[in-house]
């Protein structure tokens, strides 16, 4: 499955930390550098080397804040439209994964999953 989402990441030369990001910006909106390095998990130079590529591709933006050491990260109208687009195309991947699943079939998996993150994240 990460051979398939990976795929189609690469069609927008994004990798899956890249992408992670721009899910969260079009799901959470703008958000500063600290912030998304802290939602992540992982350290503030990593997000800023990230954050700058996603700026070259001109998927984000930043804008200053009231602090002037402070900056906005948000997606642009082009990081917006590329995000619909990968969200569409998973959706899809992701319902022919989940193909002939029942409901309780899905609800223990999620349960599963949810309780494996609350172990990973206490």
């Amino acid at each position: 499955m990460l051979n398939e989402v990976n795929a189609k990441l690469a069609k927008y030369g994004l990798f899956n930390s890249q992408w992670a990001i721009m899910k969260m910006l079009k799901q959470e909106g703008a958000m500063t550098p600290a912030e998304i390095a802290l939602r992540q998990q992982v350290e503030k130079p990593s997000i800023t080397k990230i954050l700058q590529r996603l700026g070259e591709l001109g998927y984000v933006e930043s804008t200053p804040g009231q602090d002037k050491r402070e900056k906005w990260i948000r997606l642009t109208s082009s990081g917006e439209s590329v995000c619909s687009d990968i969200m569409e195309q998973l959706a899809s991947l992701y319902e022919d994964l989940l193909k002939g699943l029942s409901k309780e079939e899905l609800e223990m998996a999620i349960s599963v999953l949810a309780r494996a993150h609350q172990n990973l994240t206490s």
